[in-house]
C-alpha cells in the first residue's frame, strides 16, 4: 500500500511539474527607450518641462526685478519706513507665490508624465502578453528583478519583435 501511495504521489507531482508554466525574463531597459511611443512621450514631456521652466523663470525674474528696485530705492533713501515695510511684505508674498507655483508645477509635471507614459506601458504590457500567449510563457519578469539566474528564457528579442523594434 505504501508503494502504491508513493507511485501515485510521484505521478501527480511529476504531472504538476510538467504542466508548470514557463518563466521568461526581459530587459526592459533595452526595450522601452527604443519604443516610438516612449520617444514621443519623452519629447512631449521635455517640451512641457521647458514651457513650465520658462513660466517659472518669468515669475522669478519679475520678483528679482522688484527686489532690485526696492534695494536701489533703499540705498538712495527714497523709501519711507512704511514703504520699506510694505515692500518687504510684498516680497514675502511674491516668494510664497513663487514657491506655491513651483509645487504646482511639480504636480503638473508628474501628472503630465503619468498621462504620457500610460500608452507606453499599455503598449509594452500588451506586447509582453502577446509574446506570452504565442510562446506559452506563464510568467515574465524584468531582468532587474532577478537576483540570480542560470540561463532561463530571455524573451527580450521576442518582445522587441512584437513592438517592431530593431
Amino acid at each position: 500500500m505504501k508503494l502504491f501511495s508513493f507511485i501515485l504521489f510521484s505521478i501527480i507531482a511529476s504531472s504538476a511539474f510538467a504542466q508548470s508554466p514557463l518563466m521568461a525574463h526581459v530587459d526592459s531597459d533595452s526595450i522601452i527607450p527604443k519604443m516610438e511611443s516612449y520617444l514621443y512621450a519623452m519629447t512631449e514631456l521635455q517640451a512641457y518641462s521647458q514651457n513650465m521652466q520658462k513660466q517659472f523663470g518669468g515669475k522669478e525674474a519679475e520678483m528679482e526685478a522688484y527686489y532690485m528696485d526696492v534695494m536701489d530705492k533703499g540705498k538712495k533713501g527714497i523709501l519711507s519706513p512704511k514703504e520699506q515695510k510694505d515692500a518687504e511684505a510684498k516680497l514675502q508674498e511674491m516668494q510664497a507665490k513663487l514657491q506655491q507655483f513651483a509645487q504646482e508645477m511639480e504636480a503638473q509635471m508628474m501628472e503630465k508624465e503619468k498621462t504620457l507614459m500610460k500608452p507606453v506601458t499599455d503598449e509594452y504590457n500588451n506586447a509582453i502578453k502577446a509574446v506570452c500567449k504565442q510562446y506559452g510563457y506563464g510568467f515574465v519578469l524584468d531582468k532587474k528583478l532577478i537576483l540570480y539566474s542560470e540561463g532561463g528564457i530571455d524573451a527580450t528579442e521576442k518582445v522587441k519583435t512584437a513592438l517592431k523594434i530593431k
